[in-house]
Formats: structure tokens, C-alpha cells, sequence
């Protein structure tokens, strides 16, 4: 009988196979390992990352147009990369824009109105959530307490409450450790608000959505968790 082997190649995700047959010869294949749903998805991204790169290279080469060229920071901010997954999401839709305020929920018409659905404020912002609401006023102290002490310590302007937008805040790596703690301590783009009234429904369900997939994530960070322990 044959003398078997097993082993990786030098491509990830793939093992290969080999037997050595009673005449010397040897017989070898290669098959891909089992992967979760949550790393093809990463895999799907890393390539459309990657073809993305490689056609602005050849035509910023044909064209020599500079709105071709790549900006210099490649990277994300490090501190939201290492944080908890949902959180970094949450940040990182604060930042577009693209979050859960009224402001935004009115516009798409997910939400009847921009009323803030913690202190009845007309217009919900992020303006509003990071610096005025009262549902979150001890969070709001901590966090422009930070930020200032922060960005007094690192080269830059420093950043207070009263004379710094959320946009300058939220784009600024030096407040990234204080506003992750700000989200994690509230649920500022969280939560779609309470329940609308029937006939409001069909506003509210693609908010609900949001909501629906931060579910899912949570399920797809659990898996990964349990195929890492296993592989250990």
C-alpha cells in the first residue's frame, strides 16, 4: 500500500495531497481548505481592492492624469482598526455621514422627521449627538475633556468643544481613542429610534435593516471566533 502525505502550499487556503505509489511514483492533488462565509467575503474584497489599484496604476501610466494617483495614506486609522468590529463600523459611518441620526433618517426617508428621538430636538445631527444632546451630556464632558488633553500632548492644533466641527474631530487620528470610547458608552448611531406609526412603517423598515445586518456581524465575529479556537 501507499505512503501518504499531507501539507500546505505556498498558496494560502490551499493543502496538498500526496501518495507514494508501490512503484515509486507519486500521485498529487491540491484542494482548498473549508473557509467561512465572513473570510470569502474578505477575500472577495481584498482582490476588488486590488484590481481597483492596478487600473488606476495603468491609467494614470496612459493618461498621466493625477486624479488617478493613489493618496499617500493607503492604511486606516489604527486605532479604529484594532477596535471591536461593530464599534469600528459605527465610527467609520459617523465619518461619510452615511449613520443612524434623524438628519440622516429624515433625508433618505427612513424617518418621518429629523427630531431627535432622546430630547425632542428638532434637527438630530451629529452636531447635535457629539456636543449638545442632554440624553448624553456626562459622555459629551468625557470625550471633549479628552480630546483637548489628547491633542495638546501631539503635534497639531488643539481641539476643543466650541471651535472644532465633528468632521475635523472624526478625521483627526489623535481624537480616534476618545470618540471609539464616546460610541462604546452610548448608543449615538446605534439605534434607528423607537417604532413609527403603521402607516410609517415602510419609512422605518430600511432603518430596521441597519440594525438587522449589525446582528449578522455579530453572528459572522462569533463564528470566526469558534474556527480560530478549534484550530488551535
Amino acid at each position: 500500500m501507499g505512503k501518504a502525505r499531507r501539507g500546505r502550499t505556498g498558496r494560502p487556503g490551499v493543502e496538498w495531497f500526496s501518495t507514494t505509489n508501490p512503484d515509486g511514483s507519486v500521485s498529487e492533488r491540491k484542494f482548498p481548505l473549508p473557509r467561512s462565509l465572513a473570510n470569502v467575503k474578505r477575500g472577495f474584497s481584498e482582490q476588488k481592492r486590488a484590481d481597483a489599484k492596478g487600473w488606476a496604476r495603468k491609467q494614470l501610466a496612459q493618461t498621466r492624469n493625477r486624479k488617478y494617483r493613489p493618496s499617500e495614506k493607503q492604511k486606516p486609522d489604527p486605532t479604529v482598526a484594532r477596535s471591536n468590529k461593530r464599534l469600528a463600523s459605527r465610527f467609520y459611518q459617523m465619518k461619510t455621514g452615511h449613520c443612524l441620526t434623524g438628519q440622516y433618517l429624515a433625508w433618505t426617508t427612513r424617518r418621518p422627521d429629523a427630531t431627535c428621538w432622546w430630547c425632542q430636538y428638532s434637527i438630530q445631527t451629529r452636531e447635535h449627538l457629539f456636543k449638545n444632546c442632554p440624553q448624553w451630556k456626562s459622555q459629551q464632558k468625557t470625550l471633549w475633556t479628552t480630546v483637548l488633553e489628547e491633542t495638546k500632548k501631539l503635534p497639531g492644533p488643539a481641539r476643543g468643544r466650541v471651535h472644532t466641527s465633528i468632521a475635523e474631530l472624526l478625521a483627526d487620528e489623535r481624537c480616534s481613542q476618545a470618540v471609539l470610547q464616546f460610541l462604546a458608552t452610548t448608543d449615538v448611531g446605534r439605534t434607528s429610534g423607537p417604532p413609527v406609526a403603521e402607516d410609517e412603517e415602510d419609512a422605518a423598515s430600511e432603518a430596521s435593516g441597519w440594525e438587522a445586518r449589525d446582528k449578522a456581524e455579530r453572528g459572522w465575529e462569533r463564528r470566526e471566533e469558534e474556527e480560530r479556537l478549534e484550530a488551535v
